[in-house]
């Protein structure tokens, strides 16, 4: 484990605490390590390996470049305290399944022997949202830890006092290779962390294309477009047009050269280099000034008015994913998780061979981008019993590598295991080291999120201009903001207790 962090939170810590006699831990893959049974976290004293001799002369011989010593890992007795993370399933890593979770799962268990604590992963079933506001209202928070979409944290659970800010212990470095940058950005509100996420090669939106039929077809390779900076805009619709076929000749498409489920807009605007939707320090804010989104609203209607593609929900949410599997259509904007999802499963995967790249390049952009509306995160509750421990506890738990080089080793290897040709793993890996991916936070603002759509369907459908869809919605979504900064978050939570607690008296008087 790397000890770049170690030193931030040792005041913290001793106001809690005895020191402990020095134990030297080894690597973190020791488990013959003892922990003393003194409830102690200290920081180990270094040995001073000084390069004079025993007669006090020093060596004759020339300099060498002494080789760094590894700085030896704290040792901590936590005295068998328990930290629960709960999710809406048991999320207890599989050593099976990858070796970023074979790694993780060994942590666990290194911490867990050698720190006297126990990690515990808790099932808490599909109406975990409610049980974690129940609970902490009630005193009695249900775990310690809980999985949530960043746009349920963001704010509802911020505001409503249910999230702990995590910042305010000062034990988690953020800024720490191992978290997910756009996760951690996403749980910033108001000067404050409150959500976090081990860092994995997850990506959010992007273009899936089908190889197989691209190549049947004769249309240009989208790798060698991306790779010569020619996948734009105007090369995206010239191929979506182009993909549409006709196979039957009965007059009606058979296979789409695209199709989307959602977020079509916000991909155009984030990858003309428009940042839209800014958050503040009373909330949040929408910014339509910036010529870049007329520009790419402007294309956006374009696209959406001239090209025959695949749009919305099918019936299913799952439609335009099943569509792209099963080869009746050429591209597909989709969230990268499909790729394991339904795309590479051993069982009814996709026949095809297909790839990944970013959305295409808007005029005014200078990088590739990768939007997404959401990101399934971690944040601590509020109410639980001394939260730096659980903060450093897990923090210990997630130090799965000693540096860099070593966590990107790991994440190569994740994605090459849901990845099916060496330049989807190159393009994502792009994306995750450039720091281009985003996570918009309008989404947890129901009513702004709601008044954008809106002006997006006016301008999708062709009834208005870009201009004069911004000009007739921006008044509304002003308003929509100015009642997400006066709304009531505490009675949201409050009512959802209500609810919950009547239910429960139905269910035991209906027994």
């Amino acid at each position: 484990m790397s000890t770049r962090k170690t030193t931030k939170w040792m005041a913290t810590l001793l106001c809690m605490v005895m020191l402990m006699p020095a134990v030297a831990c080894g690597s973190k893959g020791d488990s013959t390590t003892e922990a003393t049974s003194t409830p102690a976290p200290t920081q180990q004293a270094q040995v001073d390996d000084s390069s004079n001799t025993t007669d006090g002369s020093t060596d004759s011989q020339p300099e060498a470049t002494a080789t760094p010593t590894a700085e030896p890992e704290p040792s901590y007795d936590f005295g068998g305290r328990v930290v629960r993370i709960g999710s809406y399933y048991d999320m207890t890593p599989n050593p099976e399944e990858s070796a970023l979770k074979e790694a993780l799962a060994e942590r666990i268990a290194f911490v867990e022997e050698n720190y006297n604590c126990d990690i515990q992963f808790v099932n808490l079933g599909g109406d975990y949202l409610n049980t974690y506001i129940t609970s902490v209202l009630a005193g009695e928070p249900c775990c310690e830890i809980g999985y949530v979409m960043t746009y349920k944290l963001l704010p509802s659970l911020i505001e409503g006092g249910i999230a702990y800010p995590v910042s305010d212990l000062g034990v988690i470095d953020f800024d720490d290779y191992k978290w997910r940058t756009d996760v951690v950005e996403a749980g910033y509100y108001k000067g404050k962390n409150y959500g976090m996420l081990l860092k994995d090669p997850e990506i959010r939106y992007g273009i899936f294309w089908n190889k197989t039929l691209f190549e049947k077809y004769g249309l240009p390779n989208l790798y060698e477009l991306y790779n010569k900076d020619e996948w734009t805009w105007d090369k995206f619709k010239e191929i979506a047009i182009a993909g549409n076929q006709d196979v039957d000749k009965d007059g009606t498409i058979d296979i789409y050269g695209f199709n989307e489920r959602e977020s079509l807009a916000w991909c155009y605007l984030y990858s003309n280099g428009a940042d839209v939707v800014k958050k503040t320090d009373t909330g949040m804010e929408v910014n339509l000034s910036d010529p870049k989104v007329v520009e790419a609203l402007t294309a956006l209607q374009d696209f959406t008015t001239t090209v025959d593609y695949q749009h919305g929900w099918l019936g299913d949410w799952r439609s335009q994913i099943w569509n792209f599997r099963d080869g009746t259509a050429l591209m597909c904007l989709e969230e990268y998780w499909i790729s394991y999802g339904y795309l590479t499963k051993a069982e009814g995967g996709m026949a095809d061979e297909w790839g990944w790249v970013p959305f295409p390049k808007g005029p005014s952009a200078e990088d590739w981008s990768c939007y997404g509306k959401e990101f399934g995160g971690r944040f601590m509750l509020n109410g639980i019993e001394n939260p730096e421990e659980v903060a450093l506890i897990y923090d210990l738990i997630t130090d799965i590598a000693d540096t860099e080089e070593e966590w990107n080793e790991l994440m190569e290897a994740q994605l090459e295991n849901w990845a099916v040709d060496a330049e989807s793993v190159e393009n994502v890996s792009y994306i995750n080291n450039a720091g281009v991916g985003i996570i918009n936070p309008i989404k947890g603002f129901g009513d702004i999120s709601n008044a954008m759509n809106n002006m997006f369907d006016e301008i999708k459908n062709g009834s208005s201009t870009p201009q004069v869809a911004i000009e007739k919605n921006q008044e509304l979504i002003a308003q929509a903001i100015k009642d997400a900064l006066n709304y009531d978050y505490d009675a949201e939570m409050q009512a959802i207790k209500d609810a919950a607690e009547q239910a429960s008296e139905g269910e035991t008087a209906g027994e």
